[in-house]
């Protein structure tokens, strides 16, 4: 075998990849950075959280804890026309209080008066409720208020 032949396909073989050169630069730089970012992320995920607090500043209930709440649900039902039946506070773990509340008046008031518990601060949610028709046209709202405390 001569070694014209030879010549000839290595020399082709280093013109083509000379001209193929830019696009294969071109995809080792985006490996390259997708595999930079991959790290970065494996790093982020490895890293421990930081837990944030549940609850910002002014959402806990205040020391006093079921006092406070009961205060709190009284001046807005005298304020709304809402009549209290009942609030009572129940077992509830360390952190958190509970109230047991059944309020009645007119459909607007005590889903206002429910709407105001729970937008307002100290941050309180029901836990459970029901609102069911009450005598003369009225509605009755029971269920269990929960809040946490610092």
């Amino acid at each position: 075998m001569s070694r014209r032949p030879v010549l000839w396909g290595v020399g082709m073989g280093l013109i083509l990849a000379l001209l193929l050169a830019p696009w294969t630069g071109t995809a080792l730089g985006r490996l390259h950075k997708a595999r930079l970012a991959r790290d970065r992320e494996v790093a982020t995920l490895a890293a421990p959280q930081v837990m944030a607090p549940l609850l910002g500043p002014g959402q806990s209930v205040p020391p006093p804890g079921i006092a406070a709440v009961r205060a709190r649900i009284e001046q807005r039902a005298r304020a709304g026309g809402v009549l209290i039946e009942d609030a009572q506070p129940i077992p509830a773990p360390a952190p958190l209080v509970a109230i047991r509340l059944r309020v009645s008046g007119p459909e607007k008031a005590v889903v206002a008066l429910a709407d105001s518990i729970e937008r307002d601060q100290p941050l309180l949610r029901f836990r459970v409720w029901r609102l069911v028709p009450a005598e003369g046209g009225g509605v009755r709202l029971s269920g269990e208020l929960v809040g946490a405390t610092r």
